[in-house]
């Protein structure tokens, strides 16, 4: 199964990973690396979690567009 982490960094330095696919899987780290590191943790924990419960996962992901968004006033 492939999923899809999302990484960015806020102003103050600190990065943000997500997994789109996952509810509320999201970390946040001083360090690109351990955020990405983190968020596979916590994708591993939660299949873990749901294979013991006898709930497999089936992600459904969407795309969309957004138009761009023009900042000037």
């Amino acid at each position: 199964m492939k999923l899809h982490i999302s990484l960015f960094q806020l102003p103050d330095g600190m990065y943000v990973a997500t997994c789109a696919e996952i509810p509320m899987c999201q970390v946040l780290r001083q360090n690109k690396g351990h955020a990405i590191q983190d968020v596979k943790k916590m994708v591993q924990k939660f299949l873990q979690e749901r294979a013991e419960h006898g709930r497999p996962f089936i992600p459904e992901l969407r795309e969309f567009e957004v138009e761009n968004i023009s900042l000037d006033n």
